[in-house]
């Protein structure tokens, strides 16, 4: 067996891509892999399910059919034979192939047509499992396959199972965006179309023969494990997060892990012609589209963004008001289905109406990169955060942020915004009071932009990402030597 000496041709699978199909930050930090990636000439293809965009005139970028179909049967738990087949359109996107997977038939495209981007996400990631192997089997193996979060982790081990039984060893690299705990038994891998075989398994000594099967049954079926333990290079998307991954897993990966920051492409330069006295003026014309609650315009603009979810701890930046009279709280959310907590979260804002107003309407990009521009500061009181790229954002148009001391957000504002401790709403609040009130005066607009254009922009996103690939592409080596 042997490994490819240089990393040129590249698939990265995912499950969504910003500006095609995106539910949060996942999406965008694929996106500038990809791009960066190919702006450097590696030859770069992306796959991932379309979530029914092909059946959406409306969807803002054209698609392409391929000749492509992988079909077969699949057999359950209960004996019964389930056919399915999937076909595949592209698209060509800023020089990067993607590649989306679709239903040809019914029984198919009921599950992995589904709109949500995680809408019955276990069957749609088998199937796309079994697309992603199809595809190479049909159009070649490429240097490295690069996975993101679980749903993905069967295709790219798919991918690695037919190198290794064609005699090459193609680097695996997992990219954990977000930790999760989806475990199956062994029949879901299975079901997605791996077939239990004996092959190398870096044990940290060597690397050892072991089934499938054993691998998958010694961390009870837990998909993200499984991927931990099969990929050659296992990275995340900061150092805080990538020791919460050593003490999840153990320090016995540290060797093979990496970290990728995400990065932006906002600038000061996106909103010239805005003031910070602009703030008010830029609330109505959110108010116009709808909102819950409302703002009196006698105190300090601050936003909040993002997923409505636990994670992102909304509720306890609503309840921040409480601590701080002067501070008028901006949320724009982007529904998840966690519908019992966006109901809590409305009732709060509701209670606490001409201070806080919460808002789900679709916002311009101009609009929505002016509104953080002239805000006071962006609120990120996050439960768990593995990078925040809402963070990076803001500092990029020189906002400061405050937010929690949780996974990669105290490395990521570094000095540049506030830090208060999870959960802790009086905290949070009086850190809201001192900056409403210029008690706490952040660094210089351009200090935190700088900041940003040093650490957090597209070249050093792809040169981390190379640093990950050659560490891939090394323990794949050891793997066809050893093999």
């Amino acid at each position: 067996m042997y490994a490819p000496e240089r990393v040129r041709r590249v698939c990265i699978v995912t499950m969504e891509y910003g500006g095609l199909v995106k539910m949060g930050g996942l999406g965008e930090a694929v996106r500038q892999y990809a791009v960066g990636l190919a702006s450097r000439g590696y030859d770069v293809t992306v796959l991932m399910p379309s979530h029914g965009r092909h059946l959406d005139p409306s969807r803002g970028f054209d698609l392409y059919p391929l000749d492509f179909r992988a079909c077969g049967e699949r057999r359950g738990l209960d004996g019964g034979v389930y056919p399915y087949c999937l076909g595949a359109e592209m698209a060509f996107v800023d020089g990067v192939k993607v590649v989306m997977f679709k239903g040809f038939d019914y029984a198919t495209g009921h599950a992995f047509d589904r709109w949500g981007v995680y809408e019955q996400a276990e069957e749609k990631a088998a199937l796309l499992a079994r697309g992603v192997a199809a595809f190479v089997e049909r159009f070649g193996l490429p240097d490295l396959v690069h996975v993101n979060d679980w749903p993905t982790v069967l295709a790219g081990v798919a991918v690695k199972d037919i190198g290794e039984r064609r005699g090459v060893a193609v680097p695996l690299l997992f990219t954990i965006h977000l930790s999760w705990g989806y475990s199956f038994p062994w029949h879901y891998a299975e079901w997605a179309g791996l077939a239990d075989r004996p092959h190398p398994v870096w044990r940290v000594c060597c690397h050892r023969f072991e089934h499938y099967s054993s691998v998958w049954d010694e961390g009870w079926g837990g998909v993200e494990r499984f991927g931990v333990v099969e990929a050659d290079a296992v990275s995340t998307v900061s150092y805080g997060y990538l020791e919460e991954l050593l003490r999840k897993y153990g320090g016995w990966i540290r060797e093979k892990s990496c970290v990728v920051y995400n990065s932006t492409d906002w600038s000061l330069k996106d909103v010239e012609g805005v003031s910070e006295g602009d703030a008010w003026r830029l609330v109505e014309e959110v108010e116009r589209l709808g909102i819950v609650g409302g703002l009196d315009r006698g105190g300090s603009l601050f936003l909040a963004v993002g997923r409505v979810t636990s994670q992102k701890g909304l509720d306890l930046a609503v309840r921040a008001l409480d601590y701080a009279p002067s501070a008028r709280l901006l949320i724009l959310g982007i529904s998840a289905g966690e519908w019992g907590y966006e109901e809590y979260v409305k009732r709060l804002v509701w209670e606490r109406r001409g201070r806080a107003a919460l808002s789900f309407a679709r916002v311009g990009t101009r609009l929505y990169k002016a509104l953080h521009y002239v805000a006071r500061a962006v609120v990120m009181p996050s439960r768990w955060e593995p990078f925040g790229i809402s963070a990076i954002e803001a500092m990029a148009l020189g906002t400061p942020v405050v937010a929690t001391k949780v996974g990669g957000l105290p490395e990521v504002v570094d000095g540049y915004g506030v830090l208060v401790e999870p959960e802790d709403v009086e905290g949070l609040g009086r850190a809201m009071e001192a900056l409403a009130t210029g008690r706490l005066r952040p660094p210089s607009r351009a200090a935190v932009s700088r900041y940003v254009d040093e650490r957090f922009r597209l070249r050093n996103t792809v040169e981390m990402l190379e640093q990950c690939y050659e560490k891939a592409r090394k323990f794949a080596y050891y793997r066809a030597v050893s093999g």
